[in-house]
C-alpha cells in the first residue's frame, strides 16, 4: 500500500489477505492513523458481524489488503469469495 493511500483509509472497510494473496483473514474498518505508518483498525466477528477487537497494524502489512468504500461492498465481496472457495456461511456486519 503506498504512502498516499494510507492517509485516506479512515472510515473504509477491508479484508486482510494472507501472503497467498487470496485467503481472507480478517474483516474490519479503518479507524485512523495511530502514528505514521501504523493504522488502528476495528475487527468484526465472522459469525454475527459484531465488533470484536481493535488492533494496530503497520501499513507495510496491508500490501495485499482489499479495501472497500462501503460495508455492503465488503460483504458482497466476501460472499463471492465464499462461493469461489465453496465454504463459509453468509456473514453480516
Amino acid at each position: 500500500m503506498n504512502k498516499e493511500a494510507v492517509g485516506t483509509l479512515t472510515g473504509k472497510y477491508f479484508h486482510s489477505v494472507k501472503s497467498d494473496r487470496e485467503t481472507i483473514e480478517w474483516q474490519g474498518q479503518f479507524l485512523g492513523l495511530a502514528s505514521p505508518g501504523l493504522y488502528r483498525v476495528q475487527l468484526y466477528e465472522w459469525i454475527n458481524g459484531t465488533e470484536s477487537e481493535q488492533r494496530l497494524v503497520p501499513a507495510t502489512d496491508m500490501r495485499y489488503w482489499k479495501v472497500y468504500d462501503a460495508q455492503e461492498q465488503m460483504l458482497d465481496a466476501y460472499e463471492l469469495y465464499a462461493k469461489r472457495r465453496g465454504s463459509a456461511p453468509k456473514v453480516g456486519v
